[in-house]
C-alpha cells in the first residue's frame, strides 16, 4: 500500500497543514518566501505531521472543539518547519549538492541565506507552539530541537575522526538528530488527545515515534550505500563523501579481513576520497551486507514500534500507525 494510501484517513488535515505552513512562511522578503517554499515543494513526505495527527486520533483526538482543532494544525505544521529549517542547516555544513532530486539551497542561494531561512523557520516553528498555550507541548518541542542540534553537533565531530566512531555513537546521532523529533511529533499528538489524562499512555505513543524514527533513520543509512541516486533523491554515498560512518560501513568493517581492515583504516583517515577509494569501500559494503544488516536492524525497531500500538485503542488510526511502519521499513526513498 503507498504512503497516499496509508495517510487517507488524514488527508483533510494534512491539507489544512500545508495551508498552515504556506501563510507561516509568507514574508515581506521575498528570498525568505523563495527559499522556504523551494525546499518545502520539494517532495517531502510530510512523515511528521503525519505521526502527530495519527497518532492524536489514535488515542481520541478525532473531532475536537474549533480551538483545539487548529492546535493540532499549528502544532504538526511547527514540527514540520523545525524539519525543515534543520535541513537547510544540514546541507549547509555538509556542503551537500542534492536535497530531494534536485540542487540544495546552500548550492542555488549559498550558504548565508540558507543558514538564516533556516533560523526564520525555527522562529516561526517556536511561535506557532507557543500560540498553542499548552506548557506541555512546548517542552516536548522545545527538548526535540535542542536533542536535534545536539545530534549534528555529535556527527560533526565523530566526522573528524570516522574511523574510531563507536556504534553507539552512530546511535546516538540516530537517536538525537533524527529519532528525536519524530518521537516529539508523536508525544504532542497524544498530548493534543482530549482524552489523554495518564503519562503512561503518552510514553507509549512516544515509543511508537522513537522507535520508529530510528527504523526510517536506519533505512535512510542503508539505502546510502544500496539505492541509486534517482531512486534516493539525493547523491547515495554522500554520507561517506561527508565523513560520516553510518552502520552500514561499521558492521562491514566489523566483518572484514584484517587485511581489507587495515586497507579501510589507511583509506578512512585520509580527509577525502578517490573514485578508487570510493569503490574499494562500496564493495567492502557490498561484499558483507553492510545495507542488508542495517536493514535488519531498522526491522527490530519497526517491531518495538508496532508492539506499542497494541496497547492503544484498536481504531482506524491504530490501523494506520501500524501500516506506516510497514513502510517505513520497505520503501526506496
Amino acid at each position: 500500500m503507498g504512503l497516499t494510501d496509508i495517510l487517507s484517513i488524514i488527508s483533510d488535515d494534512l491539507d489544512r497543514v500545508e495551508q498552515e505552513i504556506d501563510k507561516n512562511i509568507q514574508s515581506p522578503v521575498p528570498l525568505v518566501y523563495e527559499i522556504s517554499k523551494y525546499l518545502l515543494d520539494g517532495g517531502g513526505k510530510r512523515i511528521r505531521p503525519a505521526i502527530l495527527l495519527l497518532c492524536s486520533g489514535s488515542v481520541g483526538f478525532e473531532n475536537g472543539a474549533l480551538a483545539d482543532g487548529w492546535k493540532k494544525i499549528a502544532s504538526a505544521a511547527a514540527i514540520e518547519l523545525i524539519h525543515t529549517a534543520s535541513l537547510l542547516h544540514d546541507d549547509v555544513v555538509d556542503e551537500a549538492a542534492v536535497r530531494r532530486g534536485k540542487k540544495s539551497s546552500n548550492v542555488v542561494w549559498g550558504n548565508k541565506p540558507t543558514v538564516l531561512v533556516g533560523d526564520f523557520l525555527l522562529s516561526k516553528a517556536l511561535g506557532l507552539i507557543q500560540s498553542c498555550g499548552n506548557l506541555e507541548l512546548i517542552k516536548a518541542v522545545t527538548d526535540a530541537s535542542a536533542k536535534l542540534a545536539e545530534g549534528q553537533v555529535l556527527e560533526v565531530m565523530s566526522s573528524a575522526s570516522m574511523i574510531e566512531t563507536t556504534e553507539d555513537v552512530c546511535f546516538g546521532i540516530i537517536e538525537n538528530k533524527t529519532a528525536s523529533l519524530i518521537e516529539s511529533s508523536a508525544r504532542v499528538g497524544a498530548l493534543l488527545a482530549a482524552d489523554v489524562e495518564d503519562s503512561d499512555r503518552i510514553d507509549v505513543v512516544g515509543s511508537y515515534g522513537l522507535n520508529l524514527g530510528i527504523a526510517f533513520q536506519l533505512v535512510d543509512d542503508a539505502l546510502d550505500y544500496s539505492s541509486t541516486e534517482q531512486e534516493f533523491g539525493k547523491q547515495v554515498g554522500q554520507d561517506l563523501v561527508e565523513g560520516k560512518m553510518t552502520l552500514p560501513l561499521y558492521y562491514s568493517i566489523q566483518d572484514a579481513t584484517k587485511t581489507e581492515q587495515e586497507k579501510l583504516n589507511k583509506i578512512l583517515g585520509k580527509d577525502s576520497f578517490d573514485e578508487k577509494e570510493l569503490s574499494f569501500i562500496f564493495e567492502i559494503v557490498s561484499k558483507y551486507k553492510g545495507a542488508d544488516k542495517t536493514k535488519d536492524s531498522a526491522k527490530s525497531y519497526v517491531n518495538k514500534a508496532k508492539e506499542s500500538l497494541t496497547y492503544l485503542p484498536l481504531n482506524e488510526f491504530n490501523k494506520s500507525l501500524d501500516m506506516l511502519a510497514d513502510f517505513v521499513v520497505e520503501r526506496k526513498n
